[in-house]
């Protein structure tokens, strides 16, 4: 593979690795994990294999899965991760779950709607337990301190405490004490796209590749992007793909308010979008950094038939997973006529 692009386009998967490091952001957005999973599969059959990994929220599982081992068969295993009956039922409860969590949290004063137990026992079963410093592949995984209103990024810790910690949604899943004895809950509230912290850690000659999987994703680039916020007609490619027929300009499907839970997490995920956008703004110039497509470039590119209705919507999974294969799969064969290797 050669070295970053000018802009951050595409990268070339010929011949040997790059001289300097590869660094993979993987950013957060719910059921939309599983299109990353789906990309991360396509970048390992490539070749592309990080050597360091930065997640938040889904990112900093699909992180923790792939730091265990980054082969092509950990990922592909990944992508069946999130077809799992166990995994739905943990990231999107059935009606009867949230009522029972309803009821706990009027009855015992409880910080959120749902157990975090099912989740810990998932990550227990597909991550090494231990400490996140012991994974083969460094991971750093952004949580948000409710005590300091920060972004802490964790290289460190218990790894069931530190990913629960990251996955912890307001109101849904309750904080965690974390070892430095402060609370903390999702990245996402400050920082969903740790992009920030990869560049502070990436030397010269290495490339940084984002991968943000949200509905209303943040790395979006003026004329690049299918999902740039600036209202405009798409130009004639989304992210390095060339777009397919009849699309128009994307916007981020809005999710129908159930009740005051949908209606109050409705409104956190348009606050977070706007924090994170304006936060990964200055990043995203930077020469190292490389965004994939994401979810509105693989829409735009007629590879994703029907966009998930929010983060929750788990009725996709496969169609998403397909989606993020064939758009990072694409995306690597465009620099320079590369082909992509087996």
């Amino acid at each position: 593979m050669e070295g970053p692009t000018p802009a951050g386009g595409p990268v070339s998967t010929a011949d040997a690795r790059p001289a300097g490091r590869t660094l993979l952001v993987l950013g957060g957005g719910g059921a939309l994990g599983a299109y990353q999973a789906g990309a991360v599969r396509a970048l390992l059959r490539a070749g592309v294999v990080p050597d360091a990994l930065y997640g938040c929220s889904a990112g900093a599982l699909n992180g923790a899965f792939l730091a265990a081992e980054p082969t092509p068969e950990r990922a592909a295993a990944l992508t069946g991760w999130w077809s799992d009956p166990r995994t739905r039922a943990v990231l999107a409860p059935t009606g009867w779950a949230r009522l029972r969590g309803a009821t706990a949290l009027l009855t015992t004063r409880g910080l959120a709607l749902h157990d975090a137990r099912p989740l810990r026992r998932l990550v227990a079963e597909h991550v090494p337990g231990g400490d996140l410093a012991a994974l083969p592949v460094p991971l750093v995984v952004t949580t948000t301190c409710l005590d300091c209103g920060a972004a802490e990024h964790h290289a460190a810790g218990p790894v069931d405490d530190v990913l629960a910690a990251s996955c912890a949604l307001p109101g849904l899943f309750g904080p965690v004490r974390l070892g430095d004895g402060h609370l903390h809950v999702d990245g996402g509230v400050v920082c969903g796209v740790p992009v920030e912290r990869a560049l502070a850690d990436a030397g010269p000659d290495d490339r940084v590749l984002v991968l943000d999987c949200g509905l209303a994703p943040v790395t979006g680039r003026p004329g690049a992007c299918a999902a740039d916020p600036t209202p405009r007609e798409l130009a004639e490619e989304a992210c390095g793909l060339p777009l397919g027929p009849s699309r128009g300009a994307y916007v981020p499907p809005v999710e129908t308010a159930r009740g005051l839970v949908e209606v109050v997490l409705r409104s956190f995920t348009v606050a977070r979008a706007v924090a994170n956008r304006a936060a990964v703004a200055a990043a995203l110039g930077d020469p190292r950094v490389h965004v994939l497509p994401h979810v509105a470039d693989a829409w735009a590119a007629g590879l994703l038939e029907r966009l998930p209705a929010g983060p929750r919507d788990l009725g996709a999974t496969a169609a998403l997973v397909d989606a993020g294969a064939a758009a990072a799969t694409a995306w690597l064969g465009a620099s320079s006529g590369s082909a992509v290797p087996a």
